[in-house]
């Protein structure tokens, strides 16, 4: 990575920095190749050792100044081995290849070797021959690649990339003046009180480099409160803020929060890095087989198009403008936003390009993030996003029918993937056959992997990755049962080779890690690692910043919370903001009468069903209710008094366009929308005004009981007897509160929050809520009266 001292005028880099100025900026980081594995690493140190022994200096590193126009530079160079040599040293480097694709890699590999000996020629050792030798992780012998080299050719193609590596220099310092005294204005006008408590600490945060975790209340403003702060800063600072959430709706918020501090024309800009499969245009070939006409000379194509200077210009560039002005150019959007985001001060971006790490990007949570500022919206979800990502399984028929059809195809690489596919599927099915015999209780079975058989795996299945990517990108037609595909409810489109040599290199290495933080589960069908606790990795990922904030409105309690999302320790600060709305315009009730516990919720469905009624009764409108099942809600609506309100219901996989679109015609009745907890109705949607007068929230919204949740309440019962609050109760009532939140969207809006379980009003529940929940909860056995008292002072709209 460069780093650049304006004052001074010097710049220090490395050899790879010198390669990536001949390819105009590098992209994404590349799938790790089979260097990174164990074996690969032993081979390298024995190629050291053998050269240590021979007399050789192994494992060298200089920073060779050099002046350059009227910069200073610090480069920074490697030697693998330097043998002596008659007119000099003998420079090699090392490095690990696959026997199938040999060339994999080789060019950048010839240059780095060049690079190398050309600096350390010039710091003083002189450099009679390179070479780069190739290791093989298959049994051939080594392969020796000599380099030409003559110093002074090497020094004038130095020359060329120093004067693009001074040039990029001279033009990002112009633009770090200008965004310096690039004063972003509160995009709302004055902060109000709230909001402004909030963005103080947000600021002291990126002064002090600490870690913010927020529980903000619906209507605090947090977007803005945490965008502008931050933004400054990087200003100031040369910094990039990256905007980090769940949800497409708060991307787009964050954009728009973003566009009164970044007008068009200015020295800095936000970028949205929107899904690849959401922009991708290809319907068929796509990246997957590497032919894709929108990557064909893509870096050169770029460069002349001087599109990433016009995008930098609009200020706010969201993935849909992206891609409407790379589209025309035949440019592939994903990539233009990857090179983009090298430039821009602020990135806004899906969970998954910073905390997945299948699809995690160097830009935003790589090499660059020391120096960077990170904001996690709504971060409760954050925790079982990167559980998910980080819970390899694989999927048994499908390795086999895979397997099959390798098998049968003319190229010895399929055949080997086929073969390795097939002895994965059967290890796995075997150990599932033997569990089955012994133990008397129903799959999946818990049983830890045996390490010595994932370790080979994870080798052969690098090694297949390689033989048959290489296969793939030749051209000619290929088999139409590898055809790129969409798998299950993946709207990616994928190489079914590629994607299950892939899936299980992720098992067998996970299978080879840790084994305290992933619980292995068999079955007949399916073999899956179940990450018991991502919070190690997530806190990794947000300690590499240089600062940042985690903010939600269910965050309750801040504690729980702090050590789910691996922050917990003396770099953390924590903050409870109270609900900066009229506290006369809200009306919190927990019924007791009523109980939700799944032995005993059919007993209460006819009672909640009742009070259901009853309340909505107080005022004509739209009402909400949110149950903890699908089956649970048609129970309790079955038992609804006929003809006294409309039931609308949410159906499983249905678009809720249509159900909002009745909400906002309703004008003379009242209305009952019926979800679930968690689904997108209870949680992505918001009815501000009268769009929604009132909610039910039945019970607390536990995840349901079922082994890999029970796994990890055992796991947090060993550390620290708390397993059911880890595991239940602080996901749950997260579901419950946001649930709540759904009518309370502004200022504005009145609107009554109904708590329909006894558990509300039990200690290890109650204390569990939003400091303001606690605050104003009113506990009753009929909240019809209370109801009636609330409505009774505020007037109903026309029409109803």
């Amino acid at each position: 990575m460069i780093v650049a001292d304006e004052s001074a005028r010097e710049l220090s880099l490395g050899v790879e920095d010198l390669i990536d100025a001949g390819e105009h900026g590098a992209g994404p980081a590349p799938l790790a190749g089979p260097e990174s594995l164990p074996a690969a690493r032993a081979a390298r140190m024995a190629a050291l050792e053998r050269a240590r022994a021979e007399g050789a200096r192994t494992e060298l590193e200089r920073e060779v100044p050099l002046t350059w126009r009227d910069w200073t530079l610090h480069i920074a160079v490697s030697a693998d081995v330097l043998r002596p040599d008659a007119r000099g040293a003998a420079l090699e480097q090392i490095r690990v290849v696959p026997d199938a694709d040999p060339d994999a890699g080789a060019a950048r590999a010839l240059e780095r070797a060049g690079f190398a000996a050309l600096l350390f020629d010039l710091a003083g050792e002189p450099i009679a021959r390179v070479a780069v030798v190739e290791l093989s992780l298959e049994g051939a012998r080594p392969l020796r690649r000599d380099v030409a080299f003559r110093r002074d050719a090497w020094l004038e193609l130095l020359r060329a990339r120093l004067d693009e590596l001074a040039h990029r220099a001279e033009l990002e310092l112009g633009r770090a003046q200008r965004r310096r005294a690039q004063e972003p204005p509160f995009p709302f006008g004055a902060p109000r009180p709230v909001q402004a408590e909030l963005a103080r600490e947000v600021a002291g945060a990126a002064a002090s480099g600490l870690v913010l975790l927020c529980a903000a209340p619906t209507g605090v403003g947090k977007t803005a409160a945490a965008l502008h702060p931050f933004l400054c800063d990087a200003l100031r600072s040369d910094r990039r803020v990256v905007f980090a959430t769940s949800r497409n709706s708060q991307q787009a918020l964050a954009l728009e929060t973003l566009r009164p501090m970044l007008p068009p024309g200015g020295a800095a800009f936000a970028l949205q890095i929107a899904a690849r499969e959401r922009v991708c245009p290809q319907a068929q070939l796509g990246c997957v087989e590497r032919r894709c006409p929108f990557n064909r000379r893509f870096v050169e194509r770029l460069a002349g198009s001087g599109l990433l200077d016009e995008l930098a210009e609009r200020g706010v560039v969201s993935g849909v403008e992206l891609t409407d002005a790379a589209l025309p150019l035949e440019l592939c959007p994903f990539e233009v936003s990857l090179r983009l985001a090298l430039r821009a001060s602020a990135v806004v971006c899906d969970f998954n390009y910073v905390f997945d790490p299948r699809v995690a990007l160097r830009q935003l949570a790589g090499e660059g993030s020391a120096r960077s500022l990170l904001v996690v919206d709504e971060a409760h979800d954050l925790p079982e996003r990167a559980r998910a990502a980080l819970s390899p399984a694989l999927e048994l028929p499908r390795l086999v029918a895979l397997a099959a059809c390798l098998e049968t195809l003319p190229e010895p690489a399929y055949a080997r993937a086929g073969e390795l596919l097939r002895d994965v599927a059967g290890h796995c099915a075997e150990i599932a056959q033997r569990l089955g015999e012994e133990r008397e209780s129903f799959a999946p079975w818990v049983e830890p992997p045996a390490r010595g058989f994932w370790e080979p795996i994870a080798l052969r299945t690098a090694l297949a990755q390689t033989e048959t990517q290489a296969l793939t990108s030749r051209d000619g037609a290929r088999d139409p049962r590898l055809l790129p595909r969409r798998e299950g409810r993946d709207a990616r489109l994928r190489d079914p080779v590629q994607s299950a040599l892939a899936d299980v290199r992720e098992f067998a290495e996970t299978a080879d890690g840790d084994p305290e933080r992933f619980a292995a589960l068999w079955s007949p069908e399916r073999a899956s690692l179940a990450c018991l606790d991502p919070a190690p990795w997530i806190g990794s990922r947000v300690r590499a910043f240089h600062a940042a904030v985690l903010m939600s409105a269910t965050l309750a309690p801040l504690e729980h919370h702090a050590r789910l999302l691996g922050v917990d320790g003396p770099r953390c600060v924590s903050l409870d903001l109270p609900c900066p709305f009229p506290r006369e315009n809200r009306l919190l009730v927990a019924v007791d009468a009523v109980e939700t516990r799944f032995k005993v919720r059919s007993d209460n469905a006819a009672e909640i069903a009742r009070t259901i009624a009853r309340c909505a009764a107080t005022r004509r409108g739209n009402w909400l209710a949110f149950f903890p099942s699908f089956a649970f809600r048609d129970e309790v609506v079955q038992k609804l008094p006929a003809g006294e309100l409309r039931v609308l219901l949410q159906l499983p996989g249905a678009p809720v366009e249509p159900l909002l679109a009745r909400l906002r015609q309703n004008r003379a009745e009242t209305l009952l929308l019926c979800g679930v907890h968690g689904g997108v109705l209870a949680e992505g949607v918001d009815y501000p005004g009268e769009l929604a007068i009132g909610v039910f929230v039945v019970g607390p919204g536990l995840p349901k009981v079922e082994l890999e949740r029970e796994l990890v309440r055992e796991r947090f019962d060993a550390e620290s007897g708390a397993g059911f609050e880890f595991a239940y109760l602080v996901p749950g009532l997260a579901r419950a509160v946001q649930a709540g939140g759904r009518v309370l969207r502004g200022p504005d809006d009145v609107a009554a929050i109904v708590l329909l379980d006894r558990r509300f009003c039990e200690p290890q529940y109650f204390e569990r809520l939003p400091a303001w929940w606690r605050d104003e909860i009113v506990r009753c056995e009929d909240p019809v009266p209370l109801l009636e008292q609330f409505f009774a002072r505020r007037p109903a709209r026309p029409g109803l």
